[in-house]
């Protein structure tokens, strides 16, 4: 259903790009195997409500995903992982340090385009967004060999992983005169779960408890953790049953219905 729009991202990512790593590495690294999860949330929330992506939407979606690929560059060195979507991590390839740069020019690649859109709103959600990753990732590795509290728990998952989706729906939704306070409660519940859902995982399951993180079902237990991603599904759908109906909509719906 996105196929076109997201041929495009992947497009605006190769030309965001210069070609550092031998072998196109850095531009493979962005292309092979990514879901766009976080494009393909925003993209059918606008056109669930009948929005149409303009450039600077684009901008805002290229930039968030180059900002998350960074923050896997920056997680496989914390994490001294060997690979990332079926291949050797680009630390192994390279060494950490050409892994670490990678991700800080992705990085500054995201600023440039965002800086473009020239609305500050925008600039300042992103600034924000990046420091509370930043923070969250130190804070999860602080807690290594510890359960957190619940609280901590959700904390770590809010502003690790849901803060990203809250960032690219919130900035949409300015750009597009959508309720910002809905695109960004939609965007939290769907980083919510989207965590949980990957915390039962198995490849993610093997690689938390190599480097000694808890995750939900340490803290949670299984029952506990479901209820809880049940509640916030329901959450979702309420919001959903705001939009008008029409094949976004229900691809959303079964979009969440999956996590």
């Amino acid at each position: 259903m996105l196929e076109k729009e997201l041929i495009i991202i992947d497009k605006k990512l190769s030309e965001s790009i210069e070609n550092l790593l031998p072998n196109c590495e850095l531009e493979k690294f962005l292309n092979c195997g990514s879901k766009r999860i976080r494009s393909k949330v925003a993209l059918l929330y606008a056109k669930a409500y009948e929005k149409d992506v303009d450039d600077n939407i684009y901008s805002v979606l290229v930039a968030t995903e180059l900002i998350h690929n960074a923050s896997l560059l920056h997680d496989d060195v914390i994490d001294d992982s060997d690979f990332r979507r079926g291949e050797s991590t680009i630390g192994k390839k390279f060494t950490s340090k050409i892994s670490i740069l990678s991700g800080d020019y992705l990085v500054s690649q995201a600023v440039k385009l965002l800086l473009e859109i020239d609305n500050s709103n925008i600039m300042n959600i992103f600034n924000q967004t990046i420091q509370n990753m930043a923070k969250a990732e130190i804070k999860q590795y602080f807690f290594r060999n510890k359960i957190p509290s619940e609280g901590d728990y959700l904390d770590i998952c809010k502003n690790k992983t849901a803060s990203l989706f809250i960032a690219i729906l919130k900035s949409m939704s300015i750009l597009l005169n959508l309720d910002v306070v809905n695109a960004e409660k939609f965007g939290e519940l769907f980083g919510l779960c989207y965590q949980i859902k990957n915390d039962f995982e198995e490849f993610s399951s093997e690689n938390d408890k190599k480097n000694r993180i808890c995750t939900a079902k340490d803290i949670f237990g299984i029952e506990k953790s479901k209820i809880l991603s049940d509640n916030y599904k329901e959450e979702l759908r309420e919001l959903i049953n705001l939009m008008p109906k029409n094949i976004y909509k229900f691809e959303l719906e079964d979009l969440i219905n999956k996590l």
